[in-house]
């Protein structure tokens, strides 16, 4: 995990290491800190890990399974004795980097939130990489993280760090805001994280942070380590700025899709009606002033609240057939929206498609603000603050199925770790596989540390939230009962399983390893080598290292039933999903 290494002798681009002093302490290897947030995760257990699910995820499902043959060879068994053969990340020079951008670039830039760890800053970016393309535009996307804990030596730790802080949130003037929980933190170059070059292969062009100020000779000492774009420090001479905030790119008034949605005509809606109506007769229409009013209070409406709302207002024509429901709102004027459930809202996985419905007035496509002025005049958009809390997969929503799906393959086909990580991962599949002796084996995550304080974790108590997490997994491996049957190879009622956690109590991990929970420092040596991936995860809604993980799924080709979103508790009751 060496830091940026020029391709040639040019000006320092980093600001070199600062840490304040500080007493020794003992904090991960940034290796272990980055394999842990590649795996699986689940907090809460429900009473059934899976139900039915909708028809049309079935077929989503089915759309990834051909989506990831384009790139099974960076994930497959294949790649295994390949895979050293692949491009680590070392900083271009000066004149590749001119080649990356052409002449005359214009660039899009997003806030980076330094109080974020890897799996939310990688969903930022995600939605920075997408508008970009909505743009026109090259994306610069942050190029750091700050990590809260490591599992190793503390000279370990000093080595990897860029910079390092005993008490990160006596330093809120650096980075910006304070974190949910004091402790240390330590900022570590995203080339760890993300492999960059195949990025760039699948993407196109794209600049780091520390990449566009050596590109432009900025000063190393003016890097902003909040990870928030600064304009008036990275606009140098020649370039000028256009800014979007928060509050213009999306409020309760309106939402912003990605491009403006066709409008089709009568004659167009009604030839789709015998293949929305299937086998009948007459089909009831909405009326469209009534449909106005019943949608006029928000933005956007999933379908269940959309009809809700018409039967509030005495509609009883409102169908039960999505795709009926489809035909009777585009027929009274209103606009579909594709996007992605709320099931994964916070934990941000690329699964779970949906589809939403506006008014035409509430729609704002952003391809039309940024191709007219101040935007399309100036060399740099700026998309100001936090575009990541509370929104869905792309940031926005899209005004056709094709460019939804588009982004889930890219996305899919373009993130993922660097070859190392991917390779100490296969490693420690093999070793877990090997505890089972060849078996099918089951993963989870128990999130712990600030969850706890911020009352997100299920239980306060170690021992009770670990049992609730246990009983989910027993329901995942009834999962791989109900598609394998008795084939030999499926988990033991005494099998030990993978448990990602940020649990340091050492009572409390001895409990955990006395009920069969396999550790990563278990797990951590040289000689692991094997496939990336359980037979089973069972990840949570709320967090972000579950979308990471399912999103890893799916482009490794994994089908449906192989994972389970298990839902937190609200008003009294668990909410659960098939995924």
């Amino acid at each position: 995990m060496a830091e940026y290494q020029p391709l040639e002798i040019d000006t320092p681009v980093r600001p070199p290491k600062r840490r304040l002093p500080s007493r020794p302490i003992v904090i991960g290897a940034a290796v272990g800190f980055v394999l842990l947030i590649l795996l699986g995760s689940s907090h809460e257990p429900s009473r059934q890990a899976v139900s039915t699910g909708l028809t049309k995820a079935k077929e989503y499902g089915s759309k990834l399974n051909g989506w990831a043959e384009d790139f099974e060879a960076s994930y497959g068994p294949q790649a295994k004795g390949t895979m050293r053969l692949e491009e680590e990340y070392a900083l271009p020079s000066r004149e590749a980097l001119r080649q990356i951008v052409g002449d005359d670039p214009k660039y899009l830039v997003k806030d980076g939130w330094a109080t974020y760890g890897y799996n939310n800053g990688r969903y930022m970016l995600e939605a920075t990489l997408l508008m970009a393309k909505i743009a026109g535009r090259i994306p610069v996307i942050p190029d750091s993280v700050w990590a809260r804990s490591c599992a190793t030596d503390a000279e370990a730790c000093e080595e990897h760090a860029l910079r390092y802080f005993e008490h990160r949130n006596e330093h809120e003037d650096v980075v910006g805001a304070k974190w949910n929980d004091d402790g240390a933190a330590y900022k570590l170059g995203i080339e760890n994280f993300l492999d960059i070059p195949h990025l760039r292969k699948t993407y196109g062009s794209l600049l780091t942070y520390t990449e566009y100020l050596h590109l432009y000779s900025i000063d190393p000492s003016l890097y902003d380590e909040s990870l928030r774009w600064n304009v008036t420090n990275y606009s140098p001479s020649g370039l000028t700025t256009a800014t979007m905030s928060e509050q213009e790119f999306q409020d309760r008034t309106f939402v912003r899709v990605d491009r403006p949605a066709r409008v089709r005509s009568k004659e167009e809606i009604m030839a789709d009606l015998p293949h929305a109506a299937g086998e009948g007769g007459d089909v009831p229409r909405l009326s469209a002033e009534t449909v106005k009013l019943a949608l006029a209070s928000k933005p956007a409406w999933s379908l269940t609240a959309a009809r809700d709302a018409l039967r509030r207002r005495g509609d009883d024509k409102v169908a039960d057939k999505d795709e009926l429901f489809f035909w009777q709102l585009e027929e009274a004027g209103a606009v579909l929206l594709w996007t992605y459930s709320d099931e994964v809202l916070m934990n941000k996985a690329m699964a779970r498609p949906s589809n939403e419905v506006a008014l035409p007035s509430s729609i704002r496509p952003l391809s039309t603000a940024l191709s007219s002025p101040p935007y399309s005049n100036a060399s740099i958009v700026y998309l100001s603050g936090n575009l990541h809390d509370q929104r869905k997969p792309g940031g926005l929503y899209f005004t056709s199925p094709l460019s939804r799906d588009s982004y889930t393959r890219l996305i899919l086909s373009s993130i993922r770790a660097p070859p190392r990580i991917r390779k100490l991962g296969a490693r420690l599949a093999e070793k877990m596989a090997s505890l089972v002796e060849g078996r099918r084996w089951v993963a989870t995550h128990l999130r712990r540390g600030d969850f706890v304080g911020i009352a997100w974790a299920p239980e306060r108590d170690p021992v009770r939230h670990f049992e609730r997490t246990k009983a989910a997994l027993e329901r995942g491996k009834d999962v791989l009962r109900s598609h394998f049957g008795d084939d030999g190879r499926l988990p033991r009622n005494d099998d030990p399983f993978y448990l990602a956690t940020d649990e340091s109590n050492g009572t409390s991990l001895s409990y955990f390893r006395s009920r069969g929970a396999v550790l990563l420092s278990d797990l951590l040596t040289a000689q692991d080598s094997s496939l990336l991936g359980p037979g089973h995860i069972t990840p949570t809604e709320m967090s972000s290292t579950s979308g990471g993980a399912v999103n890893g799924r799916l482009a490794m080709g994994k089908e449906e039933w192989s994972w389970g979103l298990l839902g937190r508790e609200k008003a009294g009751r668990v909410r659960r999903w098939r995924a």
